[in-house]
Order: structure tokens, then sequence, then C-alpha cells
């Protein structure tokens, strides 16, 4: 048989390439011919999957803050020839570089992220690309726009310093002025799975903020913040605005940026939809499969467009119950967690894990 492999990160444990590697492995063992593709939403594994897909771009290094202000090494990718930057989120401001004692939305910033937009506008980048999810703050973007010039004042005509959420009341003005010139003639494209508005109960605070360390009393406190500081510019009621605590927002508001669902990017770049002719079954998955992988995540996205193939998904943790599979245009579904396998064991052995499953399971 001839597969294709290109599942999703199983984010916090092995990555998209890994996941992909791991399946070639085991299926090349079983003497299937296998091709994989390293897969993102926008997300963790942006820049990895950009880079197995263009060919000659190249990796820039550089310092950025993270998002708690201290020193850290970030890269993205420049593709010269189209003098296009591709940048994720996560490299600078991501929840992956916080432990879980750190996670605080009142403090955290995305000015690492503004740092990396700089350095690539700085080598004369026109058109850069940007991947939103898995950060770890709820500040609006305000980070990101401060360090690309933006300047936030307080009554008393002082800059305010560090913006984050918790200096949100503070402000009394904003002057784009030097911004505004240095993203002057450059085009803007943000990829996001996340269509949730910036306010409300289904907008940045209270959907996302708990799992970046917001403690249920504080959503209040955290939204008011969020409201005050996005009455000085329209665009907070866009789908996506609450993507990445509000950096979504200030990509619509004072970016003007494009706005594309990231899977849907990426599948298109490879021509995905030609590709799977090639191929007799398709293999792909996410850490847990529930019924939002199903409503417009990855597993849907590459299900959807895989009619007449056999689409295979894997996982570590299926949560879906009671549905009929050919609904959504998927074969089988195999999780690493199960009756032999707990969830401790798979957290604590995940590739050796998961190689078991696929070897044992899959074709």
């Amino acid at each position: 048989m001839k597969v294709l492999s290109i599942i999703d990160s199983f984010k916090g444990t092995i990555s998209s390439k890994r996941l992909n590697e791991l399946v070639t492995l085991e299926l090349v063992n079983k003497g299937h011919i296998v091709d994989s593709i390293t897969i993102a939403d926008g997300g963790d594994g942006f820049l990895d999957a950009i880079l197995g897909i263009i060919e000659n771009v190249e990796v820039k290094k550089v310092m950025v803050n993270d998002p708690l202000f201290r020193s850290i090494e970030s890269e993205y990718l420049i593709d010269k020839l189209n003098n296009t930057a591709y940048i994720e989120l996560a490299k600078a401001s991501g929840i992956n570089l916080l432990t879980k004692e750190e996670l605080n939305p009142f403090v955290a910033s995305t000015y690492g992220l503004g740092e990396l937009i700089n350095d690539a506008i700085n080598q004369g980048i026109k058109k850069i690309i940007i991947g939103i999810g898995g950060s770890a703050t709820n500040d609006g973007g305000s980070g990101m726009l401060q360090a690309l010039g933006v300047k936030f004042f307080d009554n008393k005509n002082q800059e305010i310093k560090n913006i984050s959420n918790g200096k949100f009341k503070l402000i009394n003005h904003i002057d784009e002025t030097l911004f505004l010139e240095k993203i002057k003639g450059i085009e803007f494209i943000t990829l996001s799975d996340v269509v949730n508005p910036l306010l409300g109960p289904t907008g940045a605070t209270y959907i996302f903020s708990p799992q970046k360390g917001a403690k249920i009393d504080e959503l209040e406190i955290l939204e008011s913040n969020m409201k005050y500081y996005s009455s000085f510019k329209e665009g907070l009621e866009k789908p996506g605005s609450g993507a990445a605590g509000g950096v979504g927002y200030a990509l619509h508001a004072y970016f003007k940026s494009k706005f594309y669902p990231g899977i849907d990017y990426l599948l298109d770049l490879i021509d995905f939809d030609k590709l799977v002719d090639n191929y007799d079954y398709i293999i792909t998955g996410e850490g847990k499969v529930d019924i939002q992988s199903l409503l417009g995540k990855v597993i849907f996205k590459i299900s959807s467009r895989c009619i007449k193939k056999n689409v295979i998904i894997v996982c570590a943790l299926n949560e879906l119950d009671d549905i009929n599979l050919n609904d959504y245009n998927i074969t089988s579904i195999y999780s690493v967690v199960n009756e032999s396998i707990s969830k401790e064991e798979s957290m604590e052995n995940p590739e050796q894990c998961f190689r078991k499953m696929i070897k044992e399971n899959v074709l």
C-alpha cells in the first residue's frame, strides 16, 4: 500500500515531524511505501511545516523577550526569493516557554512576537505570514504593538512600559505614528484555527485565559481590562479577534491583516487535493480527538478533502462516542490510551507507546 502520513502534533509530547517519522518507520517495516508531511494549524510546529514544504528558506535566529520579558533565542523563516517571512508566535510568546507556576495573564506579553516581526521588517521583508496559536498571553497583542513602535500613555502623559493586561486601565491615549510608518507597504497574513471574538463568553478571556493561569475570580477583571483596551480601536467583533489572547484583534485592528485557517493555508500550499490521488491510505490525527476535532480542525480539514480515500485517525486519547465514522469520511480511529496502556504510561513513554499502537493496529 502507498501511504501518506500527515499527523498534527500531540501537543506537549510529540511533534508533528516526529510522529510522522515514527509512522514511517513502523509501516515501512510492514512493507508499505510511506511519504510524510509535517503539518500544523498555525500554532506549535508551524515553522517545521513550512520548512518541509518550501525549499530554500533561511532560518533567522534572533534574541527576543519571552512572555515575562526574559531574553531568549528565537527564530523565524525567510523566503528570500519571494521576500516573505514566516513567524510562529509560540517561538517568542508561547505557553510552552513558561512553567505552569509562571503562567500569569495579567503580566504575560507578546512583546517578543513584535520583536520577531520588527526584525523581519528590518530585513526588508514585504510579506509577513504569522501563525498565532499557542500563546501564553491575554494582552490583546499590545506587547507586539509596543515592540513595533506603538506608544501607550497614561493620564500624566508618561509612556507605559511593558504594557500588559494588568496595565490596560492606565492607558489614557495611544500614539501609532511610528508603528504606521514602520509597517507601511507590508502585507500581513494571519493563520489561526480560532474564530472566537475578542470579548464575551466565547472570547479570549473566558475561553482561553484559564489555561494560561487565570483563576475563575480573575476572569471578570481580565475581561474588563480587555474591554477598556479595545475601546481605543475598532475591530474586536471580527472573527478570530480572540485568537492568541487577543493578538488576532491587534492584527485585525492595527495591521489590517488578512486571516486564513492555518490548516487550509498549508494544505493549499502543498496542493493537497491533487496530492492525495497518489495514495491508498491517508493517516492523520492529533493528541486528543473529540467532537471539536470534527468541526473544523486539522482532522476535519484533511478527511473532508480525502473523498473516496481511506482515512485513518491516530491519537493519544479518543473521546469520540457513538458517532458514525463514515459520516466524516473516516475509515478507523486508533488511540494510544486503551485497555492495555494508561494515560499516565502514555505520558511517561509517549514515543514508545505510539509506536506500539501503530505496529499492532495500523495496516
